[in-house]
């Protein structure tokens, strides 16, 4: 399996210690980062029907505004890695470990079509 993800992860492991930001950085503070990007993110649906921006923006309607997406979604994709590299895991194992619980967790079968996330098992 190709581990891109890895090498996003150093990425931003060097451009961390090219600027000597180390220093600056705990694994609490990346996570107050990720929550300000999150919300930022969070604030460009805000006063949205969610299907018709998504309907608007699949469509190409709205560059400007899925440029802004694309950007804030990064952020909060750059502090992940951030913190990960921080704490010293594997972020790709991380993710795909939490996915294989989740998978299990929400049966499709089960699950399926009921949007309140009910877990199937407990």
């Amino acid at each position: 399996m190709e581990k891109r993800l890895q090498e996003l992860q150093k990425m931003v492991k060097t451009f961390v210690e090219e600027r000597d930001w180390r220093k600056f950085q705990t694994a609490k503070e990346l996570a107050v980062n990720a929550s300000v990007e999150a919300n930022e993110l969070l604030e460009l649906f805000l006063w949205h029907d969610g299907s018709e921006i998504d309907n608007k923006l699949m469509a190409g309607a709205d560059p400007r505004l899925l440029k802004k997406i694309k950007d804030e979604t990064s952020d909060v994709f750059f502090s992940c890695l951030a913190i990960a590299d921080q704490l010293g895991f594997d972020m790709e194992e991380a993710f795909l470990s939490k996915f294989a619980e989740i998978n299990e967790r929400y049966d499709k079968d089960i699950v399926k079509g009921d949007p309140s996330k009910k877990p199937a098992k407990d």
